[in-house]
């Protein structure tokens, strides 16, 4: 009984100490949330509330865990809490910058101040974020190169999120060294380094530019482009002459047509080009033959015309496939004449004539025109055609007018009525054609139209295609899309006519993500064979999805179509059956200079439509540009759609072109085509190719002369890498110093040395720009040496004395005008206000040190104001200027009965003293002179490689009256100036001399010719 007491005793007094032990703490804390979400770099404040539930008066003090590497903002508080007093608090915290992504614990204590006894704690979780931050610095790139070194780009790199990240290098016209793709953690730097190789070939100066891309997930997150400019190695002698430009080409040509091996020769002459400096009048001629357009497939037709033009006048004579207006004679080819006559306020006036060649129907074709252009977007044509048929001796006439108008911004409209008339049986016909775009909507559509009797290109038609797209957002876009082909057309019969086909289309286009596009689209499509063996003829509907995708070096196509097909072909019984297709186009390239493709398609269209043809369609094509002048492309598939029949079908082709000069190409073409209308049986065909380019020369349009050189430094070493610019020409010199300048026009002409790439304490021996006489016909030899330069600093000292000192103001030596010249330069500065001055770096040699003593302060002179100095090369030199006070005579007269000295009773005139002479003395005035050629002037900064300048980029450019105006030429007389301008005519429109005094630009085309 004692012992069954005993433990119920001791079991009652655990559960009173238990239940004492559950009772709440005496200071509580709580927050205000949980859980909270934050980016790294961010602060974030946390709310709490701090409870004495006890009744007494509890000292507290808070303290904060933070995970490693965060920080406090708020520091923590130490407070007293009465019975019951709940206490709210803020602590502010800030996430490091790199912090990875994850949840973290930050935890506050509540601590008694005295015993430091926990009374109780409180822990937030708080989720970092992903911040997605790469960011790219072009480190170091050159501006300039010779032609054949290496271009090498640095770039950095920098992951400034908080998570690891795959980064792809996508280039243009340079490659990355080591891995196209790279890993970069967090807070983690990389250098990068893109090359190119330029080419030891190059002959003229050139920009070339390269452009690094960082692509994250397939997305571009940083671009950065940069021009290098290229210096040639060697430079081309310069061709004085105006040249007409002409190509000339034979081929071979082979095929086993028909299992017979057939060969034969072609020949072309061809010329296109201007016929004067100014391009006022333009020539264009052909002469191919003769004639193997039966020789398969790379066999063409033989083909000879001239044309000429200018801006008033229009002349064409010989083959071609003519055009009237898209009504009465959209394209006919034959032999014929072209002539029209353009008049300055608008109006023009034509003949046309042609004799058919692959349209044995009509003999021949004869038109009149006339129009008028009010401005470049509005204009009216009027037409009349006349047309010889063989079978019949009535004439066919067709009259029409064509108008193109813009109504509103953004949208144009081109309408043509006509009319014809053809054994007394007139018609008509209507062409309409619109595009327009407005807010979000996009409208593209034309709308043919010709009646039963109508005896133009085509009869008794009503065809159209139309566009109608509106896009919703950014990335989503709705489109509806109508055609009809036309029908009843009177085509050459050499060129065969592509099937007819009637569709419609409504389609949904979605913008994934960068590079990233998806389309559905619903469509019906109705082809018809129109040869006369009439393969096909079925009608389609169907359900289409296409997703396109560049990702990286990787760019692919995939479709897939679901629908019904009827062949019209068949009994209606049998000709209706659920057809599919699914096709992949793949393309991967390696470099810029190296790709591949592979495509395939399987469906069941064509097995039903015409059991001749496979179901899987797949092949592959390659293009490799091998070497600097030899490139190559590969084409393989193994067969067609039997919509395609109507066309000439490759199921092999290899090209390559090889370059080895400039004027010169080889091509070899070779073929294993299918011909048109036919499904089986290819042939191998296969043709080589040599062109010849050569101009013919018009017109000695240059008197030039060469410049060449040598740079050397003063202790004979040439000095390699200096940039030289002269009429518009820039070149560097190479490991020996040497430059030239080509072709350069005669005359006298300034050389500038561009002095970034001299070493900072380096000069010329004799001041830049350098005017060089270039003679015509000869090579003008002009050396230039470097040598070190020289500073010369100094102070100007006040010199104290007994006068001096009795002067109630201190002396300033600021602004005291000091001046360094010699025979060819002069510099003048003015010192500070300790009277120190310091000349910029100078030639060595004899200067003349001169002090302006009408600058010096009231009352003080210096012995010296004019020095000779000898200035060494490589020294700095100093020079210490005295300024003492003057000595001045003082003179007492007698007042009343004074006594005086008798010589004092001797008037004498007080001559000025020297120094007192150049108290009055001026400033000499530095005048530099010059006179150059403006050639215009615009609203935004130019480019030197802008089209506007052509091959005669401007020299220098000034910013005046908010304009940026451009010049040509720095000239030391008027009527050198006046000779560059006359020049200048033919290449600018009215360009003026402008004269430049001490860098002030001053218009002075009026003045008279012999200043």
């Amino acid at each position: 009984m004692p012992l069954k007491l005993f433990a119920i005793f001791t079991f009652l007094t655990l559960a009173v100490l238990d239940l004492r032990g559950q009772t709440d703490p005496v200071v509580s804390i709580s927050a205000t949330k949980k859980q909270a979400e934050v980016l790294p770099g961010q602060i974030v404040n946390l709310a709490f509330f701090v409870e004495n539930s006890s009744g007494e008066v509890q000292p507290v003090e808070t303290k904060m865990d933070i995970p490693q590497g965060w920080k406090l903002i708020s520091s923590s508080q130490a407070f007293e809490l009465k019975p019951g007093e709940k206490k709210f608090l803020i602590f502010t915290v800030q996430v490091p910058s790199n912090n990875p992504v994850g949840h973290f614990d930050v935890s506050l204590h509540a601590v008694h101040s005295g015993t430091k006894e926990i009374f109780s704690s409180y822990t937030v979780s708080l989720l970092v974020g992903e911040v997605e931050k790469i960011a790219m610095f072009l480190v170091e790139s050159p501006d300039y190169l010779t032609a054949g070194e290496e271009l090498r780009g640095e770039f950095l790199l920098q992951n400034l999120g908080n998570t690891k990240k795959k980064v792809f290098f996508e280039t243009r016209n340079c490659q990355v060294e080591g891995a196209q793709e790279i890993e970069v953690k967090p807070g983690e730097s990389v250098r990068v380094t893109a090359v190119n190789q330029t080419s030891p070939d190059w002959t003229e100066t050139r920009k070339e530019y390269y452009t690094v891309r960082a692509l994250v997930s397939g997305k571009v997150a940083e671009s950065i482009f940069r021009s290098v400019m290229v210096f040639p190695s060697k430079e081309a002698k310069k061709d004085l002459y105006f040249r007409f430009p002409v190509s000339a080409s034979a081929t071979y040509l082979a095929t086993n047509q028909k299992g017979k091996y057939e060969h034969a020769y072609q020949f072309e002459l061809s010329g296109s080009g201007a016929l004067d400096p100014a391009g006022k009048h333009r020539l264009e001629f052909l002469a191919r033959g003769p004639n193997n357009s039966n020789l398969s497939f790379l066999g063409m037709y033989d083909q000879y015309f001239v044309s000429y033009s200018q801006n008033n006048l229009e002349l064409f004579a010989g083959e071609k496939a003519f055009s009237f207006t898209p009504l009465t004679e959209s394209s006919r080819y034959g032999l014929g004449t072209e002539n029209k006559v353009i008049f300055n306020n608008g109006l023009n006036l034509g003949f046309l004539y042609v004799k058919p060649r692959f349209y044995k129907e009509i003999e021949n074709e004869v038109a009149a025109f006339t129009g008028f252009d009010f401005n470049k977007e509005n204009n009216v044509e009027f037409f009349y055609i006349s047309k010889k048929l063989r079978a019949t001796p009535d004439l066919t006439q067709l009259f029409s007018v064509n108008s193109r108008f813009q109504p509103f911004d953004r949208t144009s409209v081109e309408l043509e009525v006509s009319r014809g008339n053809f054994q007394e049986n007139w018609d008509n016909a209507l062409r309409a054609n619109i595009s327009s775009q407005f807010s979000i909507f996009n409208l593209a559509g034309n709308y043919f139209y010709t009646g039963k009797d109508y005896p133009g290109y085509f009869s008794n038609s009503t065809f159209y295609s139309g566009n109608f797209s509106v896009k919703l957002t950014p990335r989503l876009n709705l489109g509806v899309y109508a055609k009809e082909d036309f029908r009843n057309a009177q085509l050459d019969t050499f060129f065969v006519t592509a099937p007819y086909s009637k569709s419609f289309r409504a389609m949904i286009n979605y913008n994934i993500a960068s590079r990233s596009y998806l389309k559905f689209f619903w469509r019906e499509y109705e082809r018809k064979d129109r040869l006369a063996l009439d393969k096909f003829h079925y009608n389609t509907r169907s359900l289409n999805a296409q997703f396109n995708q560049r990702f990286k070096k990787i760019e692919y196509y995939l479709l897939a179509e679901y629908g019904e097909t009827a062949n019209f072909l068949l009994e209606s019984a049998e000709n209706r059956q659920n057809t599919y297709r699914g096709s992949a186009n793949i393309t991967y390239r390696f470099n810029s200079l190296h790709s591949i493709r592979v495509f395939g398609s399987w469906s069941n269209i064509n097995s039903f439509v015409s059991g001749e043809q496979r179901n899987l369609t797949a092949g592959m094509s390659v293009v490799s540009q091998i070497a600097k002048n030899l490139r190559a492309n590969f084409h393989l598939q193994n067969a067609y759609d039997i919509d395609d029949y109507y066309r000439n079908r490759n199921l092999m082709q290899l090209n390559i072109d090889f370059t080895p000069a400039r004027k010169h190409k080889f091509s070899l073409r070779s073929f294993y085509t299918l011909f048109r209308q036919q499904t089986e049986d290819p042939e191998f065909t296969f043709s080589f190719n040599y062109t010849y380019n050569f101009g013919i020369p018009l017109k000695k349009i240059i008197k030039a002369g060469d410049v060449t050189g040598q740079v050397m430094r003063e202790n004979g070493e040439p000095a390699e890498g200096i940039v030289l610019s002269f009429q518009g020409k820039t070149t560097i010199t190479d490991r020996n110093g040497a430059f030239s300048f080509r072709s350069v026009p005669a005359g006298r002409h300034l050389l500038f040395v561009d002095r970034s790439k001299l070493a900072i304490d380096e000069v010329t021996s004799i001041p830049d720009p350098f005017e060089v006489e270039v003679l015509e016909d000869r090579e003008t030899p002009f050396h230039i040496k470097i040598t070190k330069g020289t500073r010369l600093s100094g102070r100007l000292e006040v010199e104290e004395s007994s006068v001096s000192v009795l002067r109630n103001n201190e002396t300033n030596a600021k602004n005291i005008v000091v001046e360094l010249k010699s025979e060819r330069e002069q510099f003048r500065i003015t010192s500070d206000k300790e009277g120190n001055f310091v000349f910029p770096l100078v030639r060595p040699g004899e200067w003349t040190f001169r002090v302006y003593t009408n600058s010096l302060p009231e009352g003080y002179e210096v012995e010296d104001p004019i020095r000779i100095i000898q200035l060494e090369p490589g020294r700095e030199e100093n020079v210490s200027v005295k300024m003492k006070s003057k000595k001045r005579k003082i003179i007492f007269k007698s007042q009343n009965n004074a006594l005086q000295p008798l010589n004092s009773l001797k008037v004498k005139s007080i001559q000025k003293n020297s120094s007192e002479n150049e108290r009055e003395e001026k400033l000499e005035p530095i005048s530099r002179i010059f006179y150059s050629v403006q050639v215009g002037a615009f609203e935004k900064k130019l480019s030197r490689e802008s089209d506007y300048f052509g091959d005669e980029p401007y020299d220098f450019e000034k910013q005046i009256d908010n304009l940026h105006k451009y010049f040509i030429g720095r000239y030391v007389t008027y009527k050198e100036a006046l000779e560059a301008r006359k020049r200048l005519e033919k290449k600018f429109r009215n360009p003026f001399v402008a004269k430049f005094e001490n860098d002030q630009f001053i218009q002075i085309e009026y003045r008279i010719n012999n200043e």
